[in-house]
This record gives C-alpha cells, sequence and structure tokens, in this order.
C-alpha cells in the first residue's frame, strides 16, 4: 500500500528559496527556483574549463566551460547534457547518451526543470529537453589533481516534480572543504510523471515504463566517464537522494552486478516503498483516464492511443495528467512511479530481496520519525474513509481480511498513532488521522526500509547503516511531527543561518546547525570511507554510528539536537513484520 510521495508545499526544503553565503546577500527580488549559481560571475578569462573526451565524439577533446564562484569557494559547471533531448519522436524513448557536435559547451546557465504538472517552485523554468546535470567542484579540482570522491544529488518529488538547480551542492562542497575533506559535486534531472515513469499497457506495449530510471543509470554512466576530467574520482561516486530520488536509488540496488557507484545514502525511500505492480496491468483505469482526458482515445491521424499521446503538446499531456489525478483522487506518485518491466526492475522488488539478488554495496538507510502525517488529507475522519484513501492508492485492492488486521494492528488510538509522543493531543483533527498517518508512514517507509537493511544483512552486507530523523523543524505545525522531508534543510545548509540567508533559515537555531554539521559529516565521511565514522584519523562526531548487523545488534542511529544517539531497530515489530510477510498484497 503506497501513497503520494511527494514535496508537500511550503515545507522548508530546498526547493522554495535559494541560499546563499551572507556576502553574496542582495536586496533584490530573489527567483523561487534559480539557485545561487544564476549569476553569471567570473564567465571571463578566469572561468574553469573541464575537457572531457566523450564516446560519442570518437575521443575528440570537449571543452566544458563553467562559472568560477570566488564566494563559494566552488567552480560550477550547469546544464550539461548527458543524453539526447527526448523530444518528438525521441519522447517516451530510452535515453540516448549526448552527441557533441561543436568543441566546446557553455555551461555557465542552470538547465531548466523536465516538464511537471505542478510544482512548488512556481516560476520553475521546464523544458521536455531537459536531461542535463549540474556539476560543482572546489576551485582547484581539475583533471591533473588528485581525484575527490564524488557525491551525485537525485531529487525526490512523488516522481511528478522536482529539479537538479534547486539543489545547490555549495553547503556541501564548504563543509567538505572546511574539515579537510573536499569533494565534488552533481545533481541530475530526470523525467518525471507521465513522461518518466508511465503505467499501463500502452507504456508497456512501448517499452515505455522506467524513463526516468534509465535517465537516472544514464547519467551515472555519464559521471563514471567524463567526472574525472573535473577533479573527481570515477571509481569513488556516492549516490545520495530523498523520497522518489532515495527509491531510484534504491532500485538500482536490484542489478547484482550494477557498477555505476560504489555507495548510496537513502533519505526515505526503500525498494519497495511504491507500488511496483507489472507495467502493462497495474494502474490500468488510469492510463485509460489518462487517453481521455488528453483526447486520444480513439485518435483521428495518429496510429495509436500511445503515439497521440506521443505527439501531444507537453502542456496538454501535463494538464491532463493532472486532471486524472485530481479527478478521482489519484495520488500522484502512485499512478506515475516504477513498474515492473521484466527488465530494469524483473520482478517485485520485495522478492528480490527475499531471493538475494541485489548488488552488495555499503549504504546509509533512513526515514524520518512521522514520515505519514503530510500524506494524509483532512477527509479522512473515520476508518470507513481512511478504507476508501487506500483504495484508491493501490493498483490492487487488499482484502477485507487484510484491512481489518491492519486495523487492529493501528488502532484508532490517538495516544499510539503519528505523530508520534504528542498523548492525547488531536490538533483538532479526527483521531483517524493519527491513526492512517501510523498506517502510511510504517508501509510506506518503515517496514520497506527494515526489510531492505535485514535483507542485506541476511545475505553478507554488513557494511549497512540505519538512521532515524526525528528534529521537529522549527515553526512547522504540530499536527506533522518529524514529517517527510524534514532531513533534508540539514543536508543542503538551510539549517545553518549563520552561513546562509534564506527566508526558510531563520526559525533554526545554534542547536540545528549543530546537527547539521552532524548530518554533513556522517554523510561526507561515508563518501570518502564507506564509513560514516571515518578512518579514525579525520574528523569524527561524539557519537560513533555503530552498523545496523542483525546476527549481532539492529543498530539504528537517532538524529536530533542534543540527543544523537544510537538504539534498536525493533519498534512495532509485530505491524512492520505483517506489512513485510503480507508483502505481494501490499504491492510491495
Amino acid at each position: 500500500m503506497r501513497w503520494s510521495i511527494f514535496v508537500p508545499l511550503l515545507l522548508p526544503l530546498a526547493t522554495a528559496y535559494p541560499w546563499v553565503p551572507r556576502q553574496e546577500q542582495s536586496t533584490s527580488a530573489v527567483s523561487s527556483a534559480a539557485p545561487t549559481c544564476t549569476k553569471k560571475s567570473h564567465a571571463g578569462p578566469q572561468a574553469p574549463v573541464a575537457t572531457i573526451y566523450p564516446d560519442t565524439a570518437q575521443g575528440k577533446p570537449i571543452e566544458i566551460k563553467g562559472v568560477r564562484q570566488e564566494s563559494f569557494f566552488n567552480n560550477a559547471y550547469l546544464g550539461i547534457p548527458y543524453a539526447q533531448p527526448p523530444i518528438g519522436d525521441m519522447r517516451f524513448r530510452h535515453p540516448e547518451s549526448y552527441t557533441y557536435n561543436t568543441s566546446s559547451f557553455d555551461a555557465q546557465t542552470p538547465p531548466p526543470g523536465c516538464p511537471q504538472a505542478s510544482s512548488n517552485t512556481s516560476d520553475l523554468v521546464t523544458s521536455e529537453d531537459c536531461l542535463q546535470l549540474n556539476v560543482f567542484t572546489p576551485l582547484d579540482a581539475n583533471a591533473s589533481s588528485t581525484p575527490l570522491p564524488v557525491m551525485v544529488w537525485v531529487y525526490g518529488g512523488s516522481f511528478t516534480s522536482g529539479a537538479a538547480s534547486i539543489y545547490d551542492g555549495s553547503s556541501i562542497l564548504g563543509y567538505g572543504l572546511k574539515t579537510n575533506r573536499p569533494v565534488v559535486y552533481v545533481a541530475l534531472n530526470y523525467r518525471l510523471g507521465a513522461l518518466g515513469w508511465g503505467f499501463g499497457s500502452g507504456f508497456a506495449e512501448n517499452n515505455a515504463a522506467n524513463l526516468g530510471l534509465r535517465d537516472i543509470k544514464k547519467a551515472l554512466s555519464w559521471v563514471k566517464e567524463n567526472i574525472r576530467a573535473f577533479g573527481g574520482d570515477p571509481d569513488s561516486v556516492t549516490v545520495f537522494g530523498e523520497s522518489a530520488g532515495a527509491i531510484s536509488i534504491s532500485l538500482l540496488f536490484l542489478d547484482p552486478d550494477v557498477d555505476l557507484f560504489k555507495s548510496a545514502i537513502m533519505e526515505s525511500g526503500a525498494p519497495s516503498t511504491t507500488p511496483t505492480g507489472p507495467a502493462d496491468s497495474a494502474w490500468e483505469d488510469a492510463y485509460q483516464a489518462l487517453l481521455t482526458a488528453s483526447n486520444c482515445t480513439n485518435p483521428t491521424q495518429q496510429t495509436t492511443p500511445f503515439e497521440c499521446l506521443r505527439e501531444l503538446p507537453v502542456d496538454e499531456l501535463f494538464a491532463a495528467q493532472t486532471k486524472v489525478e485530481d479527478g478521482i483522487w489519484y495520488a500522484a506518485s502512485a499512478i506515475y512511479g516504477p513498474a515492473i518491466d521484466g527488465d530494469l526492475i524483473p520482478e517485485s522488488p520485495h522478492k528480490l530481496l527475499s531471493e538475494g539478488k541485489f548488488a552488495n554495496k555499503p549504504f546509509i538507510t533512513g526515514t524520518n520519525k512521522d514520515e505519514g502525517t503530510y500524506f494524509i488529507p483532512p477527509n479522512v475522519t473515520d476508518e470507513k474513509s481512511a478504507m476508501e484513501y487506500f483504495a484508491l492508492n493501490e493498483p490492487f485492492p487488499l482484502s477485507n481480511e487484510t484491512m481489518a488486521r491492519l486495523f487492529t494492528l493501528y488502532p484508532n488510538d490517538i495516544v499510539s498513532g503519528s505523530p508520534y509522543d504528542t498523548g492525547n493531543e488531536t490538533f483538532g483533527l479526527s483521531p483517524a488521522f493519527k491513526q492512517s498517518a501510523a498506517i502510511l508512514g510504517d508501509v510506506q517507509f518503515e517496514a520497506p526500509r527494515r526489510y531492505f537493511i535485514r535483507q542485506a544483512n541476511q545475505f553478507g552486507n554488513n557494511k549497512t547503516w540505519a538512521y532515524h530523523f526525528e528534529q521537529h523543524t522549527p515553526g512547522s505545525a504540530p499536527q506533522l511531527g518529524v514529517y517527510h522531508t524534514s532531513e533534508v534543510p540539514y543536508v543542503f545548509g538551510i539549517a545553518r543561518p549563520e552561513d546562509h540567508y534564506s527566508p526558510l533559515s531563520s526559525n533554526y537555531t545554534e542547536t540545528d546547525s549543530k546537527l547539521a554539521d552532524s548530518i554533513l559529516n556522517y554523510w561526507i565521511n561515508f563518501a570518502y570511507y564507506n564509513d560514516p565514522n571515518g578512518n579514525g584519523s579525520g574528523t569524527t562526531n561524539a557519537t560513533c554510528w555503530k552498523p545496523h548487523v542483525l546476527a549481532e545488534n539492529k543498530n539504528i542511529l537517532r538524529l536530533e539536537t542534543n540527543n544523537i544517539s544510537i538504539f534498536q531497530d525493533d519498534f512495532r515489530e509485530e505491524q512492520m513484520d505483517f506489512l513485510n510477510d503480507n508483502y505481494q498484497e501490499f504491492n510491495m
């Protein structure tokens, strides 16, 4: 059972405003979608140049001209194409390696985001020609310098929204430089919604499922081939992401031989987090609804309804997508997301994990304390309306027996509901809110995370670490608790107001800044050493993060201001055992 994995409106994550060092603060209005790197300062003689030799250029050198950002202590190479534009007849097709037709490329302007039905950044520029990425490096990093670990970010957003340029890597680079562990940072775009994650017979027949996942793989292939030119180490790539980005990363593990990265950090996402039914049958009704909303059910000139979708103006396609989502209460990430296609995802992710058919690589996986709260709509007021909501967001409905057992395991008891540890408080909502939020959080996030790490341990991978983020966002609505995406501002610097300006930073305090430092310290240590504790000779946190080792201890790290500590990952064991034991019915 899965529901919408999205970036909630007004949440203090890196999608609403750029964050810039105080010395760069301007009194002029700031575009809500523009990252700090939109300034084309220092694009003259000092502009950095990286020379790549891509296979598609037959070994000829291609100069990539970036932007030198002295105030940020980094170089930014923006909007580098990694695949051919998926436009025209290339819509709904697999990404193809980019063909460089010139000897140089101007990488000084942020790329557009991929088309999306709606966005929390209302003025985000989008285009179907979006398969591009950004690279941030220390000022002195180049092809001749000592190769640095690479951190590649994959954004979340319900598989329907997000963009690489929303996530500026300057804070991550800055912290790495400050602690003598410089890194190279990459952020990539991938196709969204119907363009990247379609379900239904038309997508299956045209081999057009999981295109967004194929984009991510293509981008990582580009990094492996070319990142040395920017000072990065192609053999030391850590891919990290949140929500839909983390889910996508985790799905790459289902190829036991994947060689595109050495390690991964997955924030609120695991292989079985989203419903992964067969591409040809799951959500067929939603696919037919998309055809109807786009007037492609009975095309007059096109040969097939699917070809009608291919030729439809992109604005009309996404207007139809929005109509489908809004008209019957579908959650966006349910009807657009990963599908079992017999190739990238050959079988149910849960089944593949149970059989040990996944890569043995070091990883960090974690969740937030109240993952489910932001996804429960206000008209869920009792078990009946909860059942209706859950049923609409499953490709194949749960049985009455399963629903009954679910409500027994998660009773309508406000004390035990989510947000957790809030006692008898209902926040003016129905008690069913806390009950439904508890169910959703475990089904969608906690149970898949726990199963993933335990199966990794079961099949011999003990370089695995788990975390539980438990810090309330200052100024957030109390009924949300520690909601989905709460950790992202700590990773990207918004929670460090002494170093950055952002309207979203003002509520954070010195203790939040210290927590952000600890998280970045763990993350960068992991990128360097495959161990969040480092190698014993560099910067370490006060709390040793013990690995999750099933045969010994189910260690999980609590991340909270003034309380970074280890506890055992066995909370709500009966409930999550039930969910994981019934993975087929829950479409895992």
